[in-house]
């Protein structure tokens, strides 16, 4: 799961970001529960054109370092 302090990458964009904070949000789907998470990423080399940092669903980011 990544947390804050990670560094990380888009999985589709590349980029590189750190992560500032981890936000938990309560999704209903089709009468399904279920947590999902956004992190709030202060990119180092950005993906987007606009600059600074983005909210964005962790299941789009991948950490950066090998395991």
């Amino acid at each position: 799961m990544i947390q804050v302090g990670d560094l990380i990458k888009h999985k589709h964009l590349g980029g590189l970001g750190l992560v500032k904070r981890v936000n938990t949000v309560h999704v209903v789907h089709d009468g399904i529960h279920k947590n999902q998470y956004q992190a709030k990423i202060q990119w180092l080399v950005n993906p987007y054109d606009g600059g600074g940092y983005t909210m964005i669903w962790t299941h789009l980011l991948k950490k950066s370092e090998r395991q």
